[in-house]
């Protein structure tokens, strides 16, 4: 089973990579490469055409890729350089090294675990070059991910809570075992999206099918975060309608509210839907992974949650 999705997921991904590019809009890309730890390491930037005064940024991690064609993928998957046209901020998608970010598991198909590569670390230079040429609004600094790159923004929030306001991971949860040693010295806001049939990040935990390492449960990950940033309700559910009813899921959205700071946790849980980007259009989710919520947009979700949780001012 584990072999048959991993050359199914190879498959989505290259097709993925291979579909035109998005619309072009006003905004332009940059290719960037930064030299670390003797190694070249890529990003790609979407600065729009029109700039505040102070810049949020938002990074965008890829799932696991052929190398080099990560960034590309995530793009066509999630349209963010439009979202951040249109509502001026910048987006940052940066290559894992050989397609796959080291997120805390121990996961012996990837290179970046078995060469022990610090992608926080890469993390930290793209935004030291970053300020360096825009006026960053530190407290609006923000990661979504798919995938391995939603496990690896668990990874990076919780060792940069003091930098990231929130994350919003989409098919990713806390890895196992940095699970253990899960400690946020900040708190920060989730927004986490995960769909209850997922074939290669199994929604309840365990070991990832098509990649390799474990991961805890979708459910004790929203109440790590929620301990974390000492919310003070255990959850109400919101509102979420089932607009489609003939995508075969729906979705459910759960709040842990009045943490520190300002925080909030939101799990949105689509029942039914598979290891796949809700709002997306792409085909191949509906043969090789799973049932895609077509209910709502993830992006233009994670976009608003984003713009109501800046970083909270402590002075």
């Amino acid at each position: 089973m584990g072999g048959k999705i991993t050359s199914f997921v190879a498959a989505a991904a290259l097709a993925a990579f291979l579909l035109p590019s998005p619309v072009l809009v006003a905004g332009s890309f940059r290719d960037i490469t930064l030299m670390l730890s003797g190694r070249d390491r890529a990003f790609r930037i979407f600065v729009p055409a029109r700039l505040e005064e102070s810049i949020p940024i938002l990074f965008v991690f890829h799932g696991t890729q052929e190398p080099g064609h990560g960034a590309a993928s995530i793009i066509n998957l999630t349209h963010f350089d439009r979202i951040a046209e249109a509502n001026h901020f910048i987006a940052i998608f940066p290559e894992a090294f050989d397609g796959n970010w080291n997120d805390g598991r121990e996961n012996e198909m990837a290179q970046s675990y078995l060469r022990d590569v610090d992608d926080i670390a890469f993390v930290d230079k793209i935004l030291e070059k970053i300020k360096t040429e825009y006026p960053i609004d530190l407290h609006r600094i923000y990661a979504t991910g798919f995938s391995n790159g939603a496990i690896f923004c668990h990874y990076l929030a919780a060792n940069r809570s003091a930098l990231f306001a929130a994350i919003a991971p989409v098919s990713g949860q806390l890895a196992f075992p940095f699970s253990k040693k899960f400690h946020p010295k900040d708190s920060v806001s989730v927004l986490e999206i995960h769909g209850t049939s997922d074939p290669v990040v199994p929604y309840g935990g365990g070991r990832i099918s098509d990649d390799g390492g474990k991961v805890i449960g979708v459910e004790a990950t929203v109440e790590y975060w929620s301990r974390a940033d000492d919310c003070k309700s255990r959850y109400i559910q919101l509102s979420m309608a089932d607009l489609n009813p003939n995508d075969g899921c729906y979705p459910e959205k759960f709040l842990w509210a009045e943490g520190k700071h300002d925080t909030d946790v939101v799990l949105c849980r689509v029942v039914g839907g598979g290891h796949t980007w809700p709002g997306s259009s792409f085909p191949f989710y509906l043969f090789f992974l799973g049932k895609v919520c077509l209910d709502f947009n993830a992006s233009e979700m994670i976009w608003q949650f984003f713009k109501d949780h800046p970083k909270a001012s402590k002075f």
